[in-house]
């Protein structure tokens, strides 16, 4: 049930390499989960994301800018729908940028806080800090900005975050 033993044919059982977001992954259905605990799985998302700045700039390459200029370039606020599709985009490719691939896997498994937060907004909320302005910092900023870049913009969320609690 844990994935820590395997059965061979014809050698019996051993241990195996257990994946530990696996059990997490099946469980983790907007379907089925409360709003309570989607909003802890938001807080989670948040504080990851603020810890990405060490790591994003350990591993961080021109083309990855690149690539994140391009998707912060073609936001155009149009719908919800294309709001969530860009916001999934951009820091999916922060997480991607890390190189660590449980990291980029939570963060495919946090998809449904996307949504979640759409749900609770009264309307969009928006950072003193965009995703071009994140961009920027990362391409001439040190981490130490990038970590305050990171905190305003999604210091909103903290805001009303406060309001909840």
């Amino acid at each position: 049930m844990l994935g820590m033993i395997e059965t061979k044919k014809k050698r019996g059982m051993i241990l195996a390499r257990p994946d530990i977001l696996g059990a997490f992954e099946r469980v983790l259905d907007p379907l089925i989960i409360d709003n309570n605990t989607l909003q802890d799985i938001f807080e989670l998302r948040l504080v990851l994301e603020m810890g990405l700045a060490d790591l994003l700039y350990i591993k961080k390459t021109d083309k990855d800018i690149e690539e994140l200029e391009s998707i912060a370039k073609k936001e155009v606020k149009l719908d919800d729908s294309f709001r969530i599709k860009s916001e999934i985009a951009f820091h999916g490719k922060l997480y991607d940028m890390t190189g660590n691939d449980t990291l980029k896997r939570f963060q495919i498994m946090l998809m449904p806080t996307f949504e979640y937060v759409l749900t609770q907004e009264q309307k969009p909320i928006r950072g003193k800090v965009n995703h071009m302005d994140l961009v920027q910092i990362l391409k001439t900023g040190t981490k130490e900005d990038f970590k305050i870049g990171m905190q305003a913009h999604l210091q909103p969320h903290f805001d009303r975050l406060s309001k909840i609690k």
